[in-house]
C-alpha cells in the first residue's frame, strides 16, 4: 500500500485540509478528506508562529478522521516566497545550483537569510536555443518549521511545495493538457497574495506574484483590480511574444479569498476573453478528477494536487521540492540502518542453518560408516580400504567447517553489538549522516560520513563518548566536501574504542 497511497496536507492561514489518495488500475481514487480550523496563535501573517500548537492540531485531525499514511506531501507555509523564471546563459554553468544561488543574493526580500530553494528546467520558451528554469526560493528557517510541525504530528513528509504547483497538478489534466492553440492563465488567490501563471504549449511560461492591498482592493474593488492585472499580461503577450496565438483561457481560483457572487460575469465584461471561469466555494474542485463536490467536507484542490505528486502523477513536470536536505538524509539513514539490520539478521540465520546442516551431514556419514562395516564385510579388502579412506577424508573436511563457523560466531562476543548500534542511532544528530561503519580484528570501530557543519561532527563525537558501550571516541580527520547542488558539507572520520560486556557489568555493580 505504501507505493499506492499518499496524503496531501494543505495548511493555510485559517484551515488545515487532508486528502488521502489511492492509485488503482482505473486511475486515482479519493479515499478520505478531512479539514479543521487552524488553532489561534499557530499561524501569523502566513508563517508558523507556534509549531507545537500546529503539530497538535494536525495530529488530532489525522487521528479523528482515522487517516493513516506513511507518505505525505505538504503545502509550503512561508512568506515571502520567490517564484520566477530564469534564463540560463548560452555558456551553461557547470554548477547551475551555484549560479541560481548567486542570482538570488540580489533579492532584497531574502537578503541575510538562509535560503531554501529548488528549480527545474522548463525548456526554451519563445527563444529557441535559450534554456530556462523555474525557481522557487524562501527562508529556509520557515521551511524547517513546516517540516518540524508535520514530523511531530507523525507524518512521513517526503515533499514540500508551494500551493500554486499543487493547484497546477490538480487542474492540469482538465485545464492545461492538450491546450496548444491558446494560452492558459491561472490566477490564484492565497490569503494576501495573488499569483498569476501562464502556460504555453502545456509548459509554464510566465509567473508573477502580487501582494493584495486590502485598503485598495476591498470586496468591491477586487474584481476590477484583478481584471487590470490580467489585461496587463495579455497586452504583454500581444506586443512582446511574436508567435502568440491571441487566444486565452483563464481560470480564477479563489479558495481562500471571498469574491462577489457575480465575479465571473464582472470579469468577463472587463477582460477580452470568452473562456473565463471562476472557481470558488462548492465548485472549487470542478476542474480536478474529483469533479463537482457539494458535500459539507469538500476536498481541498491543493491537498489533492500534493497527493498526486507523491503518486507520480505530475504531468506538469514542475518538480519542485523544498524539503530540507538534512530531513531527507535522516530518512535515508534510517532506511539504510533498517536494511543493514535485515542483512545482519539474515546472515545470522544463515550461519545457524549452516551449523545445523553440517551437524546433520556428519551424523549421516557416521551412520553410513556403521552400515558399511555391518553389511559389506565380504567385499574385496582393497576396495573396502579405499572407500573407508575416502569416507574418513570427508569426515575430516566436514568436521572443520563447524569450527570455522564457530570462529565467525565467536568474533568479539564481549561486544554488545545490538546495544552499540542502537546508541549510534540515538546519538546521531539530524544534520549528520553515517555512510560507512567498520570493525576489524581489534575491539575498535571506525565511522565515516557527511555532516552539515564542524559543530555537528563534534556534537556526534560527544554523543558517542556518552555511550556505555564506547570507551572513547575521537575525531580522526575532517575535510570539506560539496554535493551535486553546490552545498558545502564536511566529510569526517571517527575512531571508537569499544567497551566489553564484562566491563559494562563491572561498571554497573
Amino acid at each position: 500500500m505504501r507505493g499506492r497511497t499518499s496524503l496531501g496536507v494543505d495548511i493555510s492561514n485559517d484551515r488545515i485540509s487532508l486528502a488521502l489518495l489511492k492509485r488503482t488500475k482505473e486511475g486515482v481514487e479519493l479515499l478520505k478528506t478531512a479539514s479543521a480550523a487552524v488553532p489561534e496563535g499557530a499561524i501569523k501573517n502566513g508563517n508558523i508562529e507556534d509549531a507545537a500548537v500546529l503539530s497538535k492540531a494536525i495530529k488530532g485531525l489525522k487521528t479523528h478522521s482515522k487517516i493513516q499514511a506513511a507518505r505525505a506531501a505538504v503545502s509550503l507555509l512561508a512568506r515571502p516566497v520567490l517564484m520566477q523564471i530564469m534564463d540560463i546563459p548560452r555558456q551553461v554553468p557547470t554548477n547551475i545550483g551555484k549560479f541560481v544561488q548567486n542570482e538570488l543574493k540580489h533579492c532584497v526580500a531574502l537578503s541575510g537569510k538562509e535560503i531554501a530553494l529548488d528549480f527545474c528546467g522548463i525548456g526554451s520558451g519563445a527563444q529557441p536555443g535559450h534554456s530556462r528554469i523555474f525557481v522557487v526560493a524562501t527562508d529556509g528557517q520557515k521551511v524547517a518549521e513546516v517540516a518540524k510541525a508535520c514530523n511531530q504530528a507523525g507524518l512521513g513528509v517526503e515533499a514540500i511545495e508551494p500551493p500554486l504547483l499543487a493547484y497546477t497538478s490538480a487542474f492540469y489534466a482538465k485545464k492545461i493538457a492538450g491546450k496548444f492553440d491558446c494560452n492558459v492563465l491561472m490566477a490564484v488567490f492565497e490569503a494576501e497574495v495573488l499569483t498569476l501563471c501562464v502556460f504555453r504549449n502545456q509548459t509554464v511560461d510566465f509567473v508573477r506574484t502580487k501582494d493584495i492591498d486590502k485598503e485598495k482592493t476591498g470586496p468591491d474593488k477586487l474584481c476590477p483590480w484583478l481584471a487590470e492585472e490580467i489585461n496587463a499580461i495579455i497586452r504583454f503577450y500581444d506586443f512582446e511574444v511574436p508567435d502568440n496565438t491571441g487566444n486565452w483561457e483563464i481560470t480564477v481560483v479563489a479558495d481562500r479569498v471571498q469574491l462577489p457572487d457575480d465575479a465571473e460575469e464582472s470579469l468577463k465584461v472587463k477582460v477580452a476573453c470568452d473562456q473565463l471561469h471562476v472557481r470558488t466555494g462548492q465548485n472549487i474542485c470542478q476542474d480536478t478528477f474529483v469533479g463537482q463536490n457539494s458535500g459539507p467536507d469538500r476536498p481541498s484542490p491543493v491537498a489533492i494536487g500534493l497527493g498526486l505528486k507523491l503518486l507520480g502523477i505530475n504531468e506538469s513536470n514542475l518538480k519542485i521540492n523544498l524539503l530540507p536536505p538534512e530531513a531527507a538524509e535522516v530518512k535515508s539513514f534510517k532506511k539504510d540502518a533498517l536494511i543493514a539490520a535485515n542483512i545482519a539478521a539474515a546472515a545470522t540465520l544463515l550461519m545457524v542453518l549452516t551449523v545445523g546442516g553440517l551437524t546433520v551431514m556428519v551424523k549421516k556419514v557416521n551412520q553410513n560408516i556403521t552400515h558399511i562395516k555391518q553389511t559389506q564385510m565380504l567385499r574385496d579388502t582393497h576396495t573396502l580400504f579405499k572407500e573407508q579412506e575416502l569416507i574418513e577424508r570427508q569426515i575430516s573436511i566436514l568436521s572443520h567447517r563447524p569450527e570455522q563457523v564457530d570462529r565467525i560466531l565467536s568474533l568479539h562476543p564481549d561486544i554488545d553489538w545490538p546495544g552499540l548500534l542502537n546508541d549510534i542511532k540515538k546519538g546521531t544528530p539530524k544534520t549528520v549522516r553515517v555512510t560507512d561503519l567498520s570493525s576489524k580484528g581489534s575491539p575498535r570501530m571506525a565511522l565515516r560520513g557527511l555532516a552539515s557543519s564542524y559543530e555537528a561532527v563534534h556534537l556526534f563525537v560527544n554523543m558517542l563518548n556518552k555511550s556505555e558501550r564506547v570507551d572513547s571516541a575521537s575525531l580522526v580527520g575532517t575535510e570539506k566536501d560539496t554535493d551535486h547542488q553546490g552545498t558545502a558539507l564536511v566529510r569526517y572520520a571517527i575512531s571508537c574504542s569499544l567497551a566489553s560486556k564484562k566491563k559494562e557489568i563491572t561498571g554497573v555493580n
